[in-house]
């Protein structure tokens, strides 16, 4: 059986079932497995590629996080579930930023609660963090989405959520504390003002 998978996840032409494929592979962490992943590394489909770097980085770490550093950014974007679990995994604060611009999404707008889960982590490390550029991008991210959803009461949710990153600032001890505490308060504002 794991011939006929390692066959599908090198040569299926359909790529949700390669990418499918792929990541029952990687669930062996084999390393006998590595050409087929590399291979994989090199598709142009996104699912493909972002099965494929979370099953290299189970048996080739090096190989992953260099390959997911060196990926254009509306391919990082399109992928940025696989990479966060990656960056997250590495505690790579360098990639904050970029992972804190897609924590909305995968705390909210999806039905995986593994991904939840994994977002919900990258959350917690942002807010710990002494990344002023990721506080700022996860806060306007807060504020924009707190507006757009208002309706549905997600700029209170929005709030809740800046006063848990205010809090772990305060007990974190950061040096950027006072300029991270900062911009927390004046994303709230902008969503008590409306």
């Amino acid at each position: 059986v794991i011939e006929k998978i390692e066959h599908i996840a090198a040569n299926d032409p359909k790529t949700l079932v390669q990418a499918a494929a792929i990541e029952t592979l990687g669930k062996l962490t084999d390393p006998e497995y590595l050409p087929v992943f590399k291979n994989a590394l090199m598709s142009e489909s996104y699912s493909v590629l972002g099965k494929a770097l979370v099953a290299t980085y189970y048996v080739d770490k090096t190989t992953a996080v260099a390959k997911s550093k060196n990926l254009p950014d509306e391919v990082r974007k399109i992928i940025a579930t696989p990479l966060t679990r990656i960056f997250i995994e590495e505690k790579d604060d360098s990639e904050l930023p970029f992972i804190a611009k897609n924590v909305l999404e995968g705390m909210f707008l999806n039905n995986n609660k593994r991904t939840n889960a994994l977002y919900r982590r990258a959350f917690e490390q942002i807010s710990k963090s002494n990344n002023t550029e990721a506080i700022k991008n996860l806060t306007e991210d807060l504020v924009a989405k707190g507006k757009q959803y208002k309706q549905y009461n997600f700029d209170q949710v929005a709030i809740n959520l800046m006063k848990e990153m205010e809090l772990s600032q305060k007990n974190e001890r950061v040096s950027n504390r006072e300029k991270n505490i900062e911009v927390i308060r004046n994303g709230m504002a902008q969503l008590l003002q409306e």
